[in-house]
């Protein structure tokens, strides 16, 4: 691979872009790192432990970001060396979407005379963008399950409860709980991203630099997608307390139920376990009409507390 350092060859997957100030590193292990160190002078080793650092004249940001894949979300963490004349990231085996976004972007744009700098804006607004796509994504998801969680309430309301089981509710909120946990990453990765734009814009303070980005304009952008994030995470607690609430529902249904089955069937209990007593002198057991007057005793007793709950509503 030809560079600005000379001709070296990596273990890792390198890109030389941007007429060679920006190099793309795909790989994550101590032997890349030792390389890295060797051909373009940048330590990643060392500033991965210690976050926003500066050393032999790059400037270490690291940053982070989810992003959805087939059968969930990851979050993928990128390592950004930049100087005043060359930009060095490393990101893990595979491709980072939100750098071919940036690649992409750059190439459609016309950029190649771009400074590392503007290169490492074009990034982070990259990231910004890919961040914000997925709080969309997620936040049509939420008014999907706001659709299914009215209809939920719908059928209580109905009386068609059957249609609806304690189950329903247990997957939705698994999935409410783990877009809770994806947003919470979501927000951490937009407050460093912010930061690390700030550092951005410190360091072309310090090396008097000018570009044609507009690092506070970037900023902004960042956490303007912020309130996106808090909206949705609402929108998502909402969702969490309407199912507790239907739940809960459910559940008082099922026991109401069990409730007046047990206040009917009580006082025939109670007239047979008198009648079921071993007394040696039960007279009304001679009786010829005993048998019958137990069975309308016991029907009253039956239809009376079933009138009583009719009457004050709590079969509704």
């Amino acid at each position: 691979m030809n560079n600005d350092h000379g001709t070296a060859t990596l273990a890792a997957d390198v890109q030389s872009l941007i007429g060679g100030r920006w190099q793309r590193v795909r790989g994550d292990s101590p032997r890349i790192h030792a390389e890295l160190r060797e051909t373009y002078g940048v330590d990643f080793e060392d500033a991965s432990a210690s976050g926003f650092s500066a050393e032999n004249g790059f400037s270490y940001v690291p940053v982070s970001y989810v992003s959805s894949t087939g059968d969930g979300y990851t979050t993928t963490r990128i390592m950004v060396a930049v100087s005043d004349a060359s930009v060095v990231t490393i990101e893990p085996s595979g491709s980072a979407a939100a750098l071919d976004l940036a690649v992409a972007r750059m190439a459609r744009d016309g950029r190649e005379n771009d400074s590392a700098v503007e290169v490492v804006a074009s990034i982070l607004q990259a990231i910004a963008d890919t961040t914000d796509e997925l709080v969309g994504a997620m936040s049509q998801g939420t008014e999907r399950m706001m659709i299914e969680t009215g209809a939920i309430l719908q059928s209580l309301e109905a009386k068609k409860s059957r249609e609806f089981g304690v189950s329903d509710v247990t997957y939705t909120q698994q999935e409410l709980a783990d877009m809770e946990s994806l947003l919470s990453h979501c927000m951490e990765s937009q407050l460093g991203l912010a930061e690390a734009a700030r550092h951005l814009r410190a360091k072309l303070w310090d090396l008097g630099l000018e570009t044609r980005t507009d690092l506070s304009r970037l900023i902004e952008d960042i956490e303007a997608i912020e309130p996106h994030i808090e909206f949705v995470h609402d929108r998502v607690r909402l969702l969490q307390q309407t199912n507790n609430l239907a739940l809960n529902v459910k559940q008082n249904q099922i026991i109401k139920v069990f409730s007046v089955v047990t206040a009917v069937f009580l006082p025939v209990m109670l007239l047979s376990t008198y009648y079921s007593m071993n007394f040696e002198n039960m007279p009304i057991l001679s009786w010829q009409y005993a048998e019958p007057m137990i069975i309308v005793l016991s029907f009253v007793f039956a239809l009376a507390p079933l009138m009583y709950v009719r009457q004050r509503g709590w079969l509704r």
